[in-house]
């Protein structure tokens, strides 16, 4: 008489984090500010900081179940026409950029849930120029601007098993930085600037704020 062998049970997943089937993620990475430069005004003789807002798109790469790479970059580029009574004329165009580094560490780890750090580091230019108007008697000006930061955050990234979807999650984290950000224009060759240094946690005064830099969504595959 022969026995019939049992089939081994399927093995399940002791996390949605497993890499063993899943290392690559990728999805929306956060928004970012990023300088573009001093803006000169006829009507005030102080120069303004202004930024642009670029969104950033990355990647996440496990190499071992506990320590992962990020890399995101981000681009935002602006322009257009004004029409005034059939007076026609070009919006400046405005550019930013922005590259973003960091090495998550899974400190622990549930089935659904995975306490993280994340150093990190990211890098932003903008720039734009602006034709002098003779009529109002402004020469041409160009503008840039630069930003640095490092530091760290913490939190949570949560994945969507509990609904079937493990290849989905998503972070929110918390943290504190070092910020350089330098804004830059030249008129008429005479070169204006206006440099920041800062330590800072990464909510600032508002609770919302989180949303701008600190909330991640990521699909796995």
């Amino acid at each position: 008489m022969t026995t019939r062998a049992e089939p081994e049970p399927t093995a399940v997943a002791s996390s949605d984090l497993d890499v063993e089937a899943r290392r690559w993620a990728i999805g929306y990475s956060g928004l970012s500010q990023v300088p573009v430069g001093l803006e000169t005004n006829i009507n005030s003789p102080t120069p303004n900081p202004i930024d642009t807002t670029v969104p950033a798109i990355g990647v996440r790469y496990w190499a071992t179940p506990t320590v992962g790479i990020d890399f995101a970059v981000g681009f935002a580029l602006s322009g257009g026409q004004k029409d005034s009574g059939g007076a026609v004329s070009d919006k400046d165009k405005v550019y930013g950029l922005l590259v973003q580094a960091g090495v998550p560490l899974a400190l622990a780890t549930s089935q659904h849930v995975s306490f993280q750090l994340i150093p990190y580091t990211a890098v932003a230019h903008g720039a734009t120029s602006r034709p002098g108007d003779p009529f109002f008697g402004t020469t041409p000006a160009d503008l840039s601007g630069t930003r640095i930061e490092a530091g760290a955050r913490s939190g949570f990234e949560v994945f969507w098993g509990f609904i079937g979807l493990p290849q989905l999650a998503l972070s929110a984290t918390v943290g504190f930085r070092y910020e350089y950000r330098k804004y830059s224009s030249s008129v008429g060759g005479i070169v204006s600037t206006d440099t920041t240094h800062a330590f800072s946690t990464t909510v600032q005064n508002n609770p919302w704020d989180i949303f701008t830099g600190n909330v991640a969504a990521r699909y796995y595959f």
